[in-house]
């Protein structure tokens, strides 16, 4: 008998929303457990992508950076295809490209903004997820551990604590995570007999990129909202502790767990008070 030894994550990852924030922070963890390389997909300008692109890049792991718009499904397959194009295969796909689209209640909120945060948030999640399984149920398993059954991909979607709570102002938001759910545990079902698992991951409150223009967070109301957030967390979260937490539950060490959404909050939606 002998120990484990090797990378954690030797196989190809594919990560939209990837070139900053969360994305970005997982493609980086990835490089960090020894992926084979990590496509970063996302709508982002040029510099912002090759920043991104250099963050993985530090770890010794070869990137490619692939514009591409989440929402229309002829741009999701070209990416699917580049990366395969280029790395040969799909072993993890994480898709957390997403937007928050500002507050607005169910009385004054316009059909446009609703449809905006579901055609980024929830359809987006679903054409990735479909082309992202299309390639992996090609594929043969990663290498697996003897006796442990084969892994031919994982997916993990970006769910969010606001698919299991809401607050007032969040309905396009939280109806579009409550329905990355829903995709994810029917994709979960639907690709479990090909070897492959879907899962989802519900990150708690973190000072990304998308949340920053929700409200400030050193001043005034802003600062006192983010603050009762970090409290009822317990503190504030690092997007590492996400991006860390992608790559375990995408490798076949997690091979039972299918069709879940793992909360990584600190503590948070548990939580009723603010201890």
């Amino acid at each position: 008998m002998s120990r484990r030894s090797g990378p954690l994550a030797p196989g190809i990852a594919f990560i939209t929303g990837g070139a900053r924030g969360l994305g970005n922070a997982i493609a980086v963890s990835f490089a960090k457990e020894g992926s084979g390389g990590v496509a970063i997909v996302d709508i982002q300008d040029e510099e912002t992508m090759n920043a991104g692109k250099r963050k993985v890049e530090a770890y010794g792991t070869k990137c490619l950076a692939i514009r591409a718009d989440v929402t229309k499904e002829a741009e999701v397959e070209r990416a699917v295809a580049e990366a395969v194009a280029e790395f040969g295969r799909i072993d993890y796909a994480a898709n957390f490209a997403g937007i928050t689209g500002g507050a607005a209640s169910v009385i004054d909120g316009s059909i446009e903004h609703f449809q905006k945060v579901q055609d980024v948030n929830s359809t987006g999640v679903f054409l990735c997820t479909k082309h992202e399984l299309r390639q992996m149920i090609k594929q043969s398993s990663i290498e697996v551990e003897s006796g442990r059954v084969p892994q031919v991909g994982s997916v993990v979607n970006c769910a969010s604590v606001n698919s299991i709570q809401t607050m007032a102002g969040s309905t396009a938001y939280t109806a579009s995570k409550h329905a990355v759910v829903g995709i994810t545990k029917t994709a979960a079902i639907e690709a479990r007999g090909h070897n492959i698992r879907v899962n989802a991951v519900s990150p708690g409150f973190l000072p990304t990129a998308i949340v920053a223009g929700l409200a400030d967070a050193t001043s005034g109301p802003g600062k006192d909202m983010w603050d009762a957030f970090n409290a009822r967390q317990g503190r504030p979260g690092q997007v590492e502790e996400i991006g860390d937490a992608v790559v375990l539950l995408s490798t076949p060490r997690m091979s039972l767990v299918n069709g879940h959404n793992l909360v990584v909050d600190g503590g948070f939606t548990i939580n009723e008070g603010l201890d």
